[in-house]
């Protein structure tokens, strides 16, 4: 062999160099598509949510400024809310659209696909798998049929004063764990004074770089990033959750309790 066809040829750490810059390209490229794909659902959820602020607005327009019926619980009559289906896995509400078609908002929302966040992993309901309905709720301050002494219910948009209608959240995120009717949970006997009583109820969404977007009364959207470690691994069940900043925003947001703030 001559001299020049040797120089032509790869020593094996030359090419084990080459390798490993592929998988070093590789990785970034992949990484770009993540997030790339991940700002992707983000704007996609943000607009869907839009739509939901829109529908509320549309709603109590046609009836005179009430708010859907947002009752709690499994136990209420089908029709008694704003949206139908009990999606507490396993159980096949958790892809049935057709509680979210003739739910009150489901004229004024339009296209089913509205309902969830494109992030969504689909279900599995015995052995067949389709995609998840649902990942918004309604916060249970709004429509909610309680009449309490230490918190505000909203039965019409227009008593949406305190907090102000761009600081009240009504549409949020839930984590799939925990959402089941449609209505976001909160505590009711909340004391910002008494930090070791907080407790976090239903759990809010982290699709979003450990965040979830929100629709507020006034029907923007804005996404809210959670700062304690507790809120993103906190269990299915209500959760003791003492000086929880999270859970402190949380009900900051949803209601209004005099001389509780």
């Amino acid at each position: 062999m001559s001299i020049r066809g040797c120089r032509s040829a790869f020593t094996l750490i030359e090419l084990l160099t080459v390798i490993a810059i592929l998988g070093v390209l590789a990785g970034l490229v992949l990484e770009a598509l993540s997030t790339a794909q991940g700002r992707a659902y983000r704007i996609a959820c943000v607009s869907n949510l839009k739509q939901f602020g829109v529908a509320l607005q549309l709603y109590a327009n046609d009836h005179d400024d009430r708010l859907p019926p947002n009752a709690d619980g499994r136990e209420e009559a089908l029709g008694a809310k704003w949206v139908e289906g009990w999606l507490g896995l396993p159980g096949p509400d958790c892809t049935n659209t057709l509680y979210l078609r003739r739910s009150l908002l489901g004229p004024y929302v339009g296209d089913p696909k509205l309902w969830r966040c494109p992030s969504a992993e689909p279900v599995k309901v015995g052995s067949v798998t389709m995609p998840r309905v649902r990942t918004v709720s309604l916060n249970c301050f709004m429509g909610s049929p309680v009449r309490s002494p230490v918190a505000t219910t909203y039965l019409r948009l227009a008593e949406v004063t305190q907090p102000s209608p761009a600081e009240t959240m009504t549409f949020i995120e839930e984590r799939v764990e925990t959402i089941n009717d449609g209505s976001f949970a909160l505590q009711w006997d909340f004391d910002a004074a008494q930090p070791g009583q907080w407790v976090l109820r239903d759990k809010p969404g982290m699709r979003h770089s450990r965040g979830a977007n929100l629709t507020f009364a006034d029907g923007h959207v804005e996404p809210h990033r959670w700062h304690d470690g507790r809120t993103v691994k906190a269990p299915r069940n209500d959760a003791p959750m003492p000086g929880n900043s999270d859970v402190l925003w949380m009900q900051q947001h949803a209601t209004w309790r005099a001389g509780k703030e």
